[in-house]
This record gives structure tokens, sequence and C-alpha cells, in this order.
């Protein structure tokens, strides 16, 4: 008698905890996270709410998380347009009706990056919402996200590695090399973008010297009111084949998750 009800004990706190967890991914309501983005000014609110709305109605969606990544970004430093599209990628996640718990980690990853590191984001989320109208698998989708987030963080290094710079906006250039926030961050943007658009295209990174004439074909069409004649010249002059090899080897070396 005393084992039954030992057995009848456990299964009574079992209903418990089952019953408190679907509490939690059930406490954040639409209202919470439309009083949370009436912070940012979106151009996409409605499309946003509407799909947390679908995936708060959907059976195990971290919604706890969800709402606080949304309360992070808020937060942060960085710009609306590259919040709002970290929001975006999660809302296509849920409008293709897939699971949205490693967009979200993504979501978070990207966030760090763009309010702790400074790093621009911009051009993977529009490489993400690419490849989601590609209708590539989602697995490949985040692990694309992951690669282009690693090449961002890999030439920056590079780029502090041959002592090149940047300098806060209206600061003195006291050197070639120290370059204006904006310069510096789209060089950043442009080289390890190509990059990656090279190793997605199937490219060696053992043909280092090919990769290196695309990175400076690139950046010299580029050159406008951001990006310089100077800049491209620097690059050209310090960036070698062999480093852009070990980039991109490193980059390839990544666990697919």
């Amino acid at each position: 008698m005393r084992q039954n009800n030992r057995w009848i004990g456990w299964f009574f706190l079992l209903i418990g905890i089952l019953f408190l967890s679907s509490t939690v991914y059930a406490s954040a309501s639409v209202d919470d996270f439309s009083r949370v983005l009436s912070a940012l000014p979106l151009t996409s609110e409605d499309r946003i709410l509407a799909a947390i709305e679908t995936g708060l109605s959907q059976d195990g969606f971290p919604a706890e998380g969800m709402l606080q990544l949304t309360q992070q970004l808020v937060t942060i430093p960085g710009s609306v347009e590259e919040k709002e599209g970290i929001l975006t990628l999660i809302a296509r996640t849920i409008e293709e009706g897939l699971p949205a718990e490693g967009m979200i980690e993504k979501g978070f990853d990207l966030a760090g990056a763009l309010g702790e590191e400074g790093l621009p984001i911009e051009a993977i989320i529009q490489e993400a919402l690419k490849w989601f109208t590609q209708r590539a698998p989602l697995s490949s989708i985040e692990y694309g996200i992951s690669r282009r987030l690693f090449l961002l963080r890999a030439i920056r290094g590079l780029l502090f590695e041959k002592g090149i710079f940047s300098v806060p906006p209206g600061a003195p250039q006291t050197s070639p090399n120290a370059l204006p926030e904006p310069r510096f961050n789209e060089l950043l943007l442009q080289i390890s973008d190509e990059v990656g658009d090279y190793l997605d295209g199937g490219g060696s990174p053992f043909e280092g010297e090919v990769l290196r004439t695309q990175v400076i074909n690139r950046l010299a069409r580029l050159k406008g009111d951001v990006i310089r004649g100077s800049d491209v010249n620097l690059i050209r002059d310090n960036i070698t084949a062999s480093d852009l090899t070990r980039v991109a080897l490193a980059a390839l070396s990544q666990p697919t998750e």
C-alpha cells in the first residue's frame, strides 16, 4: 500500500512539472511582445507580431526565449534595420512552418555580434533571407548564418593583425591605416561577404590568389562615397593570398552544428 502511495505521489509530481513547463511556455503573450516592440520604429511590426502569435499557438514554442531576445534587441546599440532584420528572419521561419528554436538561437548570436561587438550584420540577414527564397533547408540557413558571422570576426581579426583599424566618426585620422568607422565596416563587410560567396559557390580555399583577386575586384567596383581608392590599395598592399586561404580554411572547419 505504501509502495502504491509512493507511485501515486510521483505521478502527480510529474503532472505538476509538465503543467509548470507548459505554463512557462505560455506565460508570454502577444501583448507582451507588442509592448516591447513599440519601443522600436519597425516597418513590418504587424507581420512580426502575426508570426509570433502563430508561434505562441504551437506546442513547444520557446516563448520566453523569444521575448528575452526581443527585449535585448530594444536595449542594445545598432540600427533599427538590423534589429528588425533579426526579427524578420525568425518571422520568416515561423511563416514557413519550420521550428523556430534554432533561428531564435541565431538571433541571439546576431544580436550579440551587433550590440556587443559592433559588427555590421545587415548583409548576413539579407543573405539568409535570400536562402529562404531559394528554399534552402533550415539547417543550411542556420549554418550559413554561423559561418558568415565567423567570417566577419575572422576578417576583422585579420585587419587588426595588419594594423588596419577604425576610429570613431569625426576623430582625426592619425594614420593611413586608421579608417573612419563607416569605411572600416564597409571594408569588413565586403571582404567577408566576398569570401562567403566564394566558399558558397564551391571555390577552393587553396586558390588563395583567385580569392584575393575577387576581393580586390569587388572593392574596386564599389569605390565611391564609402570605399575609397586608398582603401582598396590598403587591402591590396596588406592582405595576401595566404591570409585569405587561412581564413577560408578556418571557416570551412567550423562545425556544421
